[in-house]
């Protein structure tokens, strides 16, 4: 009867579910119909770790019966891309017109099975036809890892309320907090991966997409190894995650390549007369936030709410 109730759905607790290259995190939301909403348990586990997963809700929430347990989900499936370009809506009505846009921008050799869609770089909102011509946001990612997360969350028997590319929420969140807080200078937004790290600038006329800088978590490892002297990339990325005071005392050299490169993405901004303020994220943000305009798009479409 409980995978049935509708009347009680509200009640249960839920979780906070954010996948990225780097990891899973998880977050343990108390009773969803109670405002304040509580967070009460946190949890960083390997990508790939199904069994720590299983034992991390079946401790959590031992409460749970047969159902599916409420979730709000975040993900960064590597082959994403958000990248500012013009977008002429009156060719919206056409199928291949962003599909085709996106392939010539990003050089892929095929979006054929991908979801793509043109946002509003400031509010989020998805472009129409009776849009303005304007740059907007570009957003594209395969849908083989929308259906791969989905069966994910299946096997637990969990069931997103949402499920929103995590970078989405992220700048949404940044944008808002700006607007909300007079914020007068220009942001930095980082999304550190393996091998690469993604820049966003986010000003007055919205978000811009430097191209990506190709130093990641690998390259500040790698320092690691020199600086600590230590075998292998294992080791040093356990002394990352555990710093001693004198590791943190070498942190500026060990992002030595990544700040160098950055450099010349930050003239644009300070051209302007704005002074911009750094936001690195390794991955992304928990994909919770009250309703983050930017991501309007992830909430509406089908598959990335969380339908099968």
């Amino acid at each position: 009867m409980a995978r049935l109730s509708f009347l009680t759905r509200n009640k249960r607790s839920g979780v906070l579910y954010n996948q990225t290259e780097h990891g899973l995190q998880l977050a343990r939301l108390g009773r969803l119909d109670e405002k304040p909403l509580t967070v009460d348990a946190f949890a960083e586990l390997a990508a790939g770790d199904d069994e720590g997963l299983t034992r991390w809700l079946a401790t959590n929430f031992a409460e749970r019966g047969p159902g599916y347990l409420s979730a709000y989900c975040g993900f960064h499936p590597s082959e994403r891309v958000l990248l500012r370009e013009n977008i002429n809506p009156r060719r919206l009505a056409e199928p291949d017109y962003l599909p085709a846009l996106l392939a010539e921008q990003a050089r892929l050799p095929s979006t054929k099975d991908w979801f793509v869609r043109a946002l509003h770089p400031i509010e989020g909102e998805e472009f129409a036809a009776a849009t303005p011509p304007r740059p907007g946001l570009l957003l594209g990612l395969p849908l083989s890892g929308v259906r791969e997360l989905q069966n994910r969350l299946r096997k637990q028997s969990i069931r997103p309320h949402r499920l929103e590319v995590g970078t989405v929420a992220l700048l949404g969140a940044l944008l808002r907090n700006i607007r909300q807080t007079a914020y007068p200078h220009a942001v930095v937004a980082c999304e550190l991966g393996q091998t690469q790290t993604r820049i966003f600038l986010l000003g007055k006329d919205g978000v811009h997409t430097p191209a990506a800088l190709p130093h990641g978590l690998l390259s500040i490892v790698e320092g690691a190894m020199k600086e600590l002297g230590a075998p292998d990339v294992a080791t040093a990325r356990r002394a990352l995650e555990e710093p001693t005071e004198e590791l943190r005392g070498h942190a500026r050299r060990l992002v030595r390549a990544l700040t160098r490169q950055q450099s010349p993405s930050l003239q644009s901004p300070q051209r302007r007369g704005e002074r911009a303020g750094m936001h690195m994220q390794q991955g992304a943000e928990h994909p919770r936030r009250d309703r983050a305009q930017v991501t309007n798009d992830a909430q509406h479409h089908p598959l990335l709410r969380g339908h099968p």
